[in-house]
């Protein structure tokens, strides 16, 4: 029995024994909450309107839709009316192809279990896999036992244009409600639990055995363990779940296209481009990675793309209208660096990003390893810190807070060496006043509010800088002064200015060399809804003599200078077509108007479609007319024929196409309309319907991205402040009273992705207990000298300064109609943390042991990650 206990207190048996906990807990946890929802689906809606209910259905014909999708088909699920009572008997499904009317797949169902109102599924015998652009005919047809009838919603008017919705063999006006589920996430689930769990076990096997033993120096068991958990936590929560990640891989990607850009053999030069604009390569997309709300299907999107390569070259280019974070660079070398090699070896998005992750995870693993070991006291302080699971979120993510974090703990590490650390009168060596510097001017323009911070270079006692200190310093700060005012200038002028402010100065002359302020349509093949429904209208045969006829009789009203025109001049003069749809009609007006597509890339959609390229419906004259119609509204073969054709005959219609749109009378005339004319896109032929899924990608990721109202322009400024100083003090009671808990949770990471995603407060609990064990001073432990005195007060300033300028921020940041401060979090403070808790805190308790506190501390943190991440999962799980 001695043996056993002496085996269980040695380090491996603690190990052992922990981690047997560890997988008992996983398979526990699997088998209640994580194995009954293997069934979660996702779905596409064909049709979400059901605003009125068809006639009733007959047996004879029942209903049917055609429509189109890309995606694969396991279910279908529709919105069922009742009449006479609930109806009985059996509900047949019949999936065909719309073109050849082969039977892909059929169901039957029981309508006794129909409830009315609400969509019901009907899982299909045989999975039909989805390909690019095939229709399908669905079919409803009852098989009525009792005196109750089925009725479908539809909508009131056709949704999808140019498919047809018939009910007992009659076409109506509408489309059938229609939901198709193409993916389930299954096994996957269960896999990816459970390997998840035993990675972390492994982990924390690993923490606790190396800890115990004791042979590990601290600071490399601090590296291993901000390595290992912090790539569980970067699967867990997956590219774009960081808060604002989505900005931060914005401007990594970008960096990264502009050093490709530069390296390209293509004249082009990107330039210098403005913040609300973003490069990235033709097919990194990936709507489901990009929604920022991860679900279990982020997880088998980020599992099957791992190892994906990509057709695009290196220097591949688009551009998109979205956000970056600001013009300093220094914090996305790293990322970037990782997103360039990935070009470099073509490999894919989600290997991209990955890469981008792991380049800042190591370079903080190695900053907060450097913090723990130079700190001449504390050390466990910057070994909980490091370990939190808000800073291993942070520090696994593309978010500069990564590497901010890291500059942070291991400056402040360097400064308490060289104060506290060094004998009186020793001058400090070149590897230790050389990083410390260096650290400092990194960390003083990244964030302004972290300016005392670096601050604390000055409270170094002139003996240790030998001849000159004072100049030094003053070399020092002013670096660290011009640096972060330069660099930041922006966000000063909008403190002073408000929201008003800011925009004048990051738009009045932030333009690219190739495109202006406004985007070319960004390329991606995922459509959302049933934007792939939209078809194409035929066009007239080429030289029929009615072309050129139509050119003369175009409408009147075509000529008024309005976007609307521009598209029905575009319908018109191309494929003959007036009878546009409406909703038709609306999107690419939107999609003109709001930059998703350019004037140039639509009408190369027209003029250069597969069809009119294989089969043109035009001669060249009537080409010529046609697009100097769409472009300058009005008919050069009518004016200047001669030398238009001239002008063809030296070059093709790709050119005289080019010179339309890029002309100084087109850019007078569209700018008019607020339509951008824009450039031309590189494929040719563009399909439209390709087109229609793009813009509808980019609106999918726009809309995920916030942009401020007219309101949100007046903001707590400086002078509003002063002007109204009860107003302020009652947002701050109600920012205390209504969001304090979020903060102190957001500090440990209680709250982790963009605050969405709550951990037990157990967990919070703990994480605050491990904290303050970690700042207790150690009674065995030698120390130079904690901070005491003025050295204690002036750091103590500089953490809590640090603090108050973060939430002053975001004060000048909120709107003055909001009724709490806008975006303040509790991990802005974790910069800060191991200063604050080195300096805070009373010192009159104490430990035994601080060798044997440390192992403590760490195996606490091991096994508390580790429950966090399963408590993460369970949390995502359950969205």
């Amino acid at each position: 029995m001695s043996k056993i206990k002496d085996f269980l207190k040695s380090p491996l048996g603690t190990a052992l024994c922990a981690v047997a906990a560890c997988l008992l807990a996983v398979v526990l946890v699997w088998l209640a909450a994580v194995r009954p929802n293997n069934d979660k689906s996702l779905s596409e809606r064909i049709s979400d309107d059901y605003s009125q209910y068809s006639a009733e259905l007959d047996e004879a014909n029942g209903a049917a839709q055609t429509f189109d999708t890309d995606n694969d088909l396991l279910a279908m699920a529709f919105v069922f009316g009742t009449s006479n009572g609930q109806p009985t008997g059996e509900l047949h499904l019949e999936l065909a192809d719309a073109d050849t009317g082969e039977v892909l797949a059929r169901s039957t169902g029981d309508m006794a279990n129909i409830v009315a109102g609400q969509y019901t599924g009907m899982g299909l015998d045989t999975p039909v896999t989805g390909s690019a652009g095939r229709r399908y005919r669905v079919t409803l047809k009852p098989e009525y036992t009792g005196s109750g009838r089925l009725t479908v919603g539809c909508s009131n008017g056709a949704v999808l244009w140019n498919d047809t919705f018939t009910v007992n063999g009659e076409a109506v006006d509408g489309t059938l409600a229609l939901l198709v589920t193409y993916k389930q996430i299954g096994g996957f689930l269960t896999r990816f639990f459970l390997l998840v769990g035993l990675l972390a076990s492994v982990v924390v096997f690993l923490g606790i055995y190396f800890a115990m033993r004791g042979r590990m120096p601290l600071h490399r068991l601090v590296f291993v363990l901000v390595l290992c958990f912090g790539m569980l936590y970067s699967f867990v929560l997956p590219p774009y779940a960081a808060p604002d990640e989505k900005y931060h891989i914005n401007q990594s990607f970008t960096l990264a296209c502009k050093w490709a850009n530069m390296l390209s053999p293509d004249e082009w030069r990107m330039g210098n481009v403005p913040l609300d604009m973003t490069y990235r390569r033709e097919h990194d997309f990936d709507p489901l990675l990009q929604n920022e709300k991860t679900t279990v299907f982020s997880w088998q999107e980020l599992s099957e793309n791992l190892f994906t390569t990509t057709p695009d070259s290196f220097d591949s280019h688009t551009a998109l209208e979205e956000l970056q974070t600001d013009r300093n660079p220094t914090l996305y070398l790293f990322s970037a660096t990782a997103v360039f090699l990935a070009y470099v070896f073509h490999l894919g998005f989600v290997p991209a990003l990955m890469l981008g992750r792991t380049a800042n995870l190591i370079v903080f693993a190695l900053l907060a390893a450097l913090a723990v070991k130079a700190a001449p006291f504390g050390r466990r302080v910057f070994a909980a810190a490091a370990l939190l699971p808000m800073t291993l979120h942070l520090a696994a993510s593309f978010s500069r807070d990564s590497l901010l974090l890291g500059l942070a703990f291991a400056f402040t590490a360097l400064c308490m060496q060289a104060i506290f650390g060094c004998k009186d009168g020793t001058v400090l060596p070149v590897r230790l006043w050389l990083p410390l510097a260096v650290f400092g001017i990194l960390l003083a323009p990244a964030k302004l509010v972290y300016l005392p911070l670096a601050a604390l270079f000055l409270l170094i006692p002139n003996s240790r800088f030998g001849q000159s200190a004072a100049t030094k310093k003053a070399a020092y700060l002013a670096g660290c002064v011009l640096l972060a005012l330069s660099i930041n200038r922006a966000v000063l002028v909008t403190s002073v200015a408000g929201s008003a402010g800011f925009e004048n100065q990051t738009t009045q002359t932030e333009t690219t060399s190739a495109q202006g302020s406004t985007p070319a349509a960004a390329v991606s093949y995922t459509a959302t809804e049933a934007a792939d429904n939209r078809t194409l209208h035929a066009a007239p045969a080429a030289g029929d003599g009615k072309t050129s006829n139509r050119f003369a009789n175009m409408p009147a009203e075509y000529r008024e200078n309005t976007a609307s025109n521009f598209v029905r001049r575009l319908y018109y003069c191309v494929e003959g077509v007036t009878e546009i749809p409406q909703k038709e009609l609306e999107f690419w007006v939107q999609a003109l108007q709001e930059g998703d597509v350019t004037a140039a890339v639509l009408g190369q959609s027209f003029f250069f479609s597969p069809e009119e390229v294989e089969h043109s419906s035009l001669t060249d004259d009537e080409f010529m007319s046609a697009a100097s119609l769409v472009y300058l509204d009005r008919d050069l073969m009518t004016t200047d024929a001669e030398m238009c054709r001239e002008r063809l005959a030296t070059a093709d219609r790709r050119d005289f196409f080019k010179s339309m749109f890029s002309s100084d009378e087109c850019a007078e005339l569209l700018s008019a309309c607020q339509i951008y004319p824009g450039v031309e896109d590189d494929r040719y032929p563009l399909d439209r319907n390709v087109l229609i899924k793009e813009i509808d990608a980019v609106r999918t990721v726009r809309d995920s991205q916030s942009t401020p109202s007219e309101e949100d322009q007046t903001t707590f400024t400086p002078g509003y402040i002063l002007h109204n100083l009860p107003a302020v003090a009652m947002l701050l009671v109600r920012s205390v009273v209504q969001d304090a808990d979020n903060w102190v949770r957001g500090l440990v990471g209680g709250s982790l992705s963009y605050s969405s995603l709550d951990l037990a407060w157990f967990w919070v609990l703990t994480l605050y207990l491990l904290l303050w064990y970690a700042a207790v001073p150690a009674q065995d432990v030698p120390v130079p000298g904690l901070p005491q005195g003025r050295y204690r007060v002036w750091c103590a300033l500089a953490a809590l300064l640090c603090a108050a300028l973060a939430f002053a921020g975001c004060l000048v940041w909120t709107p003055t109609y909001y009724q709490t401060v806008y975006g303040f979090q509790g991990r802005y403070l974790l910069p800060v943390l191991p200063l604050f808790l080195l300096t805070c805190l009373p010192r009159r308790v104490q430990v035994a042991s601080g060798k044997q506190s440390a192992c403590t501390l760490v195996c606490c943190l091991c096994v508390v990650n580790a429950g966090v991440l399963l408590n993460a999962m369970l949390a995502v799980i359950a969205r």
